[in-house]
């Protein structure tokens, strides 16, 4: 992997975790059960829940294949399985949002199967994020990736934090559910992609230059 690619897939990591973080605030914007069904405002929420529930975890796994790179040997056992752990996490809870949204989009309804990918690939995810966050923190020593690693590790305390005081302030808003479920480990991406943006390959460069 290049390190052009590897600036790439952490860019991805890095937008997916922002939209990842963003999603409470979109879903609490606008519903699509809200809203009438082939209209231009439907197309709009639909589009919105595409880019806000489906599209982050996807980017979030790229995310992964450039902090695996970063990592490389010292990853170690743990890390490897923290990384695996979170790609297929992520990736489940990417195909459960899409089930869900596809038919909704459609005019459907909610879908038991999405909703059994989502919260598997969640609880998958939850498991690889700690375990990433220990590697992280102990082996990235720039002060964007250790706070990474602690809001990877803590992500579960974190967000039941929120959703509790989302009950207690909101509790008809569904928003505080995914609010529990994305903002830290979506903060953590912003932070840990801004880093992985930042590695470089100083051999290869110095041979690119002396060429």
């Amino acid at each position: 992997m290049s390190t052009t690619t590897v600036s790439r897939a952490a860019t991805a990591g890095l937008v997916g975790g922002a939209l990842w973080a963003l999603l409470p605030v979109a879903w609490s914007v606008a519903s699509l059960e809200d809203t009438e069904f082939g209209t231009l405002a439907f197309v709009a929420v639909a589009t919105s829940y595409w880019i806000f529930a489906v599209l982050p975890p996807a980017l979030l796994v790229v995310g992964v294949s450039a902090l695996r790179r970063a990592l490389g040997e010292r990853a170690g056992r743990t890390g490897r399985v923290g990384i695996a752990a979170s790609a297929v996490g992520l990736g489940a809870m990417a195909l459960g949002n899409g089930i869900e949204v596809a038919s909704m989009s459609v005019g459907g309804g909610e879908v038991s199967l999405g909703h059994a990918f989502l919260l598997l690939g969640f609880l998958v995810a939850i498991v690889g994020g700690v375990l990433l966050g220990i590697v992280v923190f102990r082996r990235r020593t720039d002060a964007l990736s250790r706070t990474a690693g602690l809001l990877l590790a803590l992500a579960l305390p974190l967000g039941i934090g929120l959703g509790v005081l989302g009950s207690a302030v909101d509790p008809e808003n569904d928003a505080w559910f995914w609010a529990a479920i994305t903002v830290p480990t979506g903060i953590a991406w912003v932070l840990l992609g801004a880093s992985l943006r930042a590695v470089r390959r100083p051999a290869v460069t110095e041979f690119a230059t002396a060429s």
